[in-house]
């Protein structure tokens, strides 16, 4: 690279636009060929790149972040990343969201929602106020975020990432107040649940998952990450419990039945791990 360009991609985290790099010294018909089957530039979006270095080091996860990186910088300034994309920037759960497209929202309120090259834009406005910066880019706050994505997605992956944006931080009252600010909507319900159900002490999104599976069998005396002592001595410490029905419930994922290392640095075997549960 040349002229300043990795100054550039350095300021916009690992993206640069085709103008920008014509504008730092390469011709057209270079950078057509620089962008050709294994070239050093590699295409995220229409007019936005990187370095092919960098976008092979990078897992799935961190590609759609760049790509939502991207479809902000070829955005005016009054537009900001919201729903699943707001909610990656600030690394909250998501759950049941993969629809491959980069959210953005503008200040003002449009006509109607459309999608234009894996850009969805939002019809609904957001207020500045419900705006912050993360990584260098403008995206919805915590609770809006929360409540775009249950809009778009439903309670579930609502609830996912309502328990997530609470473990982060975010106040069960500033979600309840967001709900009461986004005024009458086809959605309220929806809304209202997630906020009224919403629980930090949820530690993963299948936590989250199960207490729901749970609430819809008519168990809904939940009570999440319990230490439990024994009259022996010694304790537990369990996920959900139910003191109605005096029950334990856990939710544990593939990766805890994976070979592991333990708090000492030590491995630890599938077998182990179920011999210890």
């Amino acid at each position: 690279m040349r002229n300043g360009l990795p100054g550039v991609m350095a300021s916009q985290g690992g993206v640069f636009l085709r103008r920008q790099a014509l504008v730092c010294g390469y011709t057209s018909r270079e950078f057509d060929r620089l962008i050709r089957g294994n070239g050093p530039f590699q295409r995220i979006r229409y007019g936005a790149y990187t370095s092919r270095e960098l976008w092979q080091d990078l897992d799935d996860c961190d590609r759609l972040l760049l790509r939502d990186r991207a479809a902000l910088l070829v955005c005016d300034g009054q537009t900001v990343l919201s729903h699943s994309s707001a909610a990656r920037a600030m690394t909250l759960p998501l759950h049941d969201v993969g629809d491959g497209l980069t959210h953005v929202t503008r200040l003002s309120a449009g006509k109607h929602s459309r999608i234009e090259s894996g850009i969805k834009h939002h019809r609904l406005g957001v207020s500045p106020v419900d705006v912050c910066g993360v990584l260098g880019m403008r995206i919805t706050a915590k609770a809006r975020t929360v409540l775009d994505i249950s809009r778009e997605f439903g309670f579930r992956s609502g609830l996912v990432t309502a328990d997530g944006a609470l473990r982060a931080g975010l106040r069960q009252e500033e979600l309840m107040h967001a709900v009461t600010a986004a005024g009458s909507t086809p959605h309220l319900p929806a809304l209202q649940a997630v906020a009224q159900q919403a629980d930090r002490r949820a530690q993963t999104p299948l936590e989250t998952l199960a207490r729901i599976l749970l609430i819809n069998m008519g168990i809904s005396d939940l009570e999440l990450q319990v230490r439990i002592v024994f009259p022996g001595g010694g304790h537990a410490e369990v996920d959900i419990y139910s003191p109605g029905l005096r029950h334990v419930f856990e939710a544990d994922g593939r990766l805890k039945y994976s070979p592991q290392l333990d708090r000492y640095g030590d491995p630890v075997s599938p077998d182990d791990v179920v011999w210890a549960e």
